[in-house]
């Protein structure tokens, strides 16, 4: 080979050399060229997407309202000791265990970490610090999905609304970010829908706070009476629904949704068989009370054994007087009875939301109190026996006579809306109104349950501003404590106020040896709530609230 030839080669290799040497230079500092040719290392961690929320009456937020920060903790970075002081422990030990992951992920912190350098993102936490109307709005498993209450009933419509967001990185072979990249979020909008109930908040809030100054178990149940429309749901006692484990643990009854659940009804359940009275011809009846009554081989008796004397339907209300209304009940017969219940909706699911309702409750087999001379029928006539109804069952009965006699379905959920315009969407449909009693029957009972407040055994559930009528009750439950006590549940729903009716309420504390403060009280002070609600109250009133609690 010639000199000038071997030049010539050596030159051509060192041209191609340098070619090769510009070649990776560029590959190497072009920031563009490395992300696009990153994409074998791309990462990508999903953001928890947000439900929809639901809304009170009046569009006010019940969930969803308190921030909740997810920081990116970035391989080789600084992030994992600036991440540390602020998560749960939990998430410190994810920490820990993650220290030598590959890819970017997120964890939960307690704060915005952006002024620290590191990347965070925003969520909503699902409940508020001091959630409402808990056992109505239900909770969610481990995995953000739906498993009770409304939240079960909606999940397809909440699980849709928020967006679904991805946090992308352009990382190295060690997980860090590639020179020159940051973080990028992807989003696909959701549907943007919540569920608007028919709660007034504020009303809610207050009947929560009343119930927990006063009943260790039981509920409270306001309803709009022209509408039939829940104004407040509340159930006792309540649960934290972040920590769900902390209440299986307690087995303390607190995820039971009582204004939804059967109990043994007792007196309240005399307001159906006045109304089967003036139905049949029989408001005249009247019973010389001696304080108990024989029925077959049973003896029942009044409260205390007490003799109320020569009384009429009015006096028998007012002192709730079993043996007038078990001689009534034998008047009757128990398929009237019967008969008249399931026009009120007892024995019946009321339905809540898709596929969410009501217990229905028993109503006794006919066959069991045909027999006139027999305990059942008896029993049956006050409230006792194999009856067992729902607080719901009970409102929208006093609501009907508080109502002219109009019985309306109760209704605890407007519909599906927009969260942005609130417009209704997907409203609820409900069962139409029942006429069942005429108008004046209706206006007869409500004079009467208003002299049971203002002269009988209700005294305690007079407001502070107005009139109320209602019924009392008290039902044995066949459960007892340790002492061998039996517990009992006591009762009191009625209406305010008097003269035209506009909210009708109900109190129960179930399994309860002898509640410190009556139903009937508790009745008493959720009307003035509403009156203060309602700007109805004197300042008299509003102070005597105050230094009431």
């Amino acid at each position: 080979m010639s000199l000038r030839r071997l030049y010539s080669l050596c030159t051509a290799l060192m041209v191609l050399c340098a070619a090769m040497l510009c070649r990776v230079y560029w590959v190497c500092t072009d920031t563009a060229y490395a992300a696009s040719a990153g994409g074998q290392s791309l990462s990508e961690t999903d953001l928890p997407r947000s439900r929809g929320n639901f809304y009170d009456r009046d569009g006010r937020q019940l969930t969803g309202t308190e921030p909740r920060w997810y920081a990116l903790c970035i391989p080789g970075d600084s992030s994992y000791a600036t991440l540390f002081p602020y998560v749960s422990f939990e998430e410190q030990s994810q920490l820990y265990e993650k220290r030598n992951s590959m890819t970017p992920f997120l964890v939960e912190v307690n704060t915005d970490l952006s002024a620290n350098g590191v990347y965070t993102y925003t969520g909503a936490r699902r409940y508020l610090p001091n959630p409402i109307a808990r056992q109505l709005i239900g909770y969610l498993n481990g995995e953000g999905v739906g498993v009770s209450g409304l939240e079960l009933a909606y999940e397809d419509v909440l699980a849709q609304a928020g967006e679904e967001r991805t946090v992308c990185c352009a990382t190295t072979a060690q997980g860090s970010l590639m020179t020159g990249t940051q973080p990028e979020v992807q989003a696909a909008a959701g549907t943007n829908q919540g569920v608007q109930l028919t709660l007034d908040a504020n009303l809610q809030r207050a009947c929560e706070g009343i119930a927990a100054q006063t009943m260790e178990r039981g509920c409270i149940l306001v309803m709009d009476t022209e509408t039939g429309e829940i104004l407040a749901s509340v159930s006792m006692p309540e649960f934290d629904p972040d920590d769900l484990v902390k209440s299986i643990e307690a087995d303390d009854t607190s995820l039971i949704n009582r204004p939804l659940s059967a109990f043994s009804a007792g007196s309240v359940f005399k307001v159906v068989l006045a109304v089967a009275a003036y139905q049949a011809g029989y408001s005249w009846f009247t019973h010389d009370c001696t304080g108990s009554v024989e029925v077959g081989d049973q003896v029942f008796r009044c409260a205390e054994g007490r003799a109320h004397g020569q009384v009429n339907l009015r006096g028998a209300l007012e002192q709730s007087c079993n043996c007038y209304f078990i001689k009534l009940g034998q008047l009757l017969g128990g398929e009237r009875i019967l008969e008249t219940a399931q026009t009120f909706g007892f024995g019946q699911a009321s339905a809540v939301a898709p596929g969410l309702k009501s217990a229905e409750g028993n109503l006794p087999q006919a066959a069991a109190v045909a027999d006139t001379d027999g305990g059942q029928l008896a029993m049956l006539s006050f409230g006792q026996g194999a009856l067992t109804v729902t607080p719901l069952q009970i409102t929208a009965m006093m609501n009907a006579v508080a109502d002219g006699g109009i019985w309306k379905a109760p209704r605890f959920v407007q519909g599906v809306v927009d969260a942005d315009t609130m417009q209704l969407l997907q409203p609820v449909k409900t069962a139409e109104n029942v006429q069942v009693c005429d108008g004046d029957t209706a206006d007869i009972l409500r004079s009467m349950l208003t002299s049971v407040v203002e002269e009988g055994i209700g005294r305690q559930a007079a407001p502070s501003v107005g009139q109320a009528g209602g019924k009392t009750g008290t039902a044995q439950t066949g459960q007892f404590n340790e002492a061998g006590e039996e517990l009992l549940n006591y009762w009191f729903s009625g209406f305010w106020p008097a003269e035209e009716p506009r909210y009708t309420v109900t109190v129960l504390q179930d399994t309860t040896l002898e509640p410190e403060t009556s139903s009937a009280a508790i009745f008493a002070r959720v009307v003035d709530a509403i009156s203060v609600e309602q700007g109805q109250n004197t300042a008299e009133t509003a102070e005597n609230l105050s230094l009431e609690g």
